[in-house]
């Protein structure tokens, strides 16, 4: 009787670094994520594409919703880090401030995931990422150290609440507007256009400059 032939050994598993096992489970989700929704993936899956075990998944991010804000928390301080490489580069702040939040808008994987996170509660409550990660008091700061050495004669206190209101009205116009421009230019008998979006990028950030400026 011949003798069977012993199975091929499995592949030697590959030791990660705890950090370069973190970044590579977060590129294979994020890889995942750019083509799916977060539910219409899983754990399983994030840990196939990682070439990693579904049990060292769960040991680095906890739940399949941990690692999705982990993702979407990731892309955040990306953007930010961006956004504020690129205000510390611009003549014209308000204007460089209003394009960054559109171009963010833009980003699909933001979009989908910071949706997400609204429906799933996730962006709400005082123990939310938002919370802990403050970027908008970030930008503040940048903003507003930004525009007192250019104008040194503001009051300090003054500049950071209207920065502050600034920012709000900044990130409610882009939102509300990459939303709803469709029907809002419809009710005016309008089809959006790239030259309706530049104007109204004008007129919000000279809005907002004047409005920080106090003019």
């Amino acid at each position: 009787m011949a003798s069977r032939k012993k199975p091929p050994p499995p592949p030697p598993r590959r030791r990660r670094d705890p950090d370069i096992a973190r970044t590579e489970i977060l590129d294979a989700a994020e890889r995942l994520l750019a083509e799916s929704t977060p539910d219409a993936i899983g754990l399983k899956d994030v840990a196939l594409a990682a070439g990693v075990s579904h049990g060292l998944v769960s040991h680095y991010f906890g739940t399949y919703g941990d690692l999705i804000e982990s993702v979407l928390v990731r892309r955040i301080r990306t953007l930010r880090e961006e956004t504020l490489a690129r205000m510390s580069m611009a003549d014209a702040l308000a204007e460089q401030l209003v394009d960054v939040l559109f171009d963010t808008l833009e980003d699909p994987l933001y979009v989908r995931l910071s949706l997400w996170a609204f429906a799933s509660g996730r962006a709400l409550g005082p123990d939310s990422f938002p919370f802990r990660e403050q970027g908008m008091r970030i930008v503040t700061d940048a903003v507003t150290a930004r525009v007192l050495a250019d104008r040194p004669e503001l009051e300090p206190r003054g500049l950071r609440e209207r920065v502050e209101l600034a920012l709000c009205l900044a990130n409610s116009s882009a939102y509300g507007y990459t939303v709803g421009k469709e029907a809002w230019l419809g009710a005016l008998g309008r089809k959006p256009s790239v030259a309706f979006d530049a104007s109204l990028r004008r007129a919000l950030a000279e809005m907002l400059r004047r409005f920080v400026l106090g003019e």
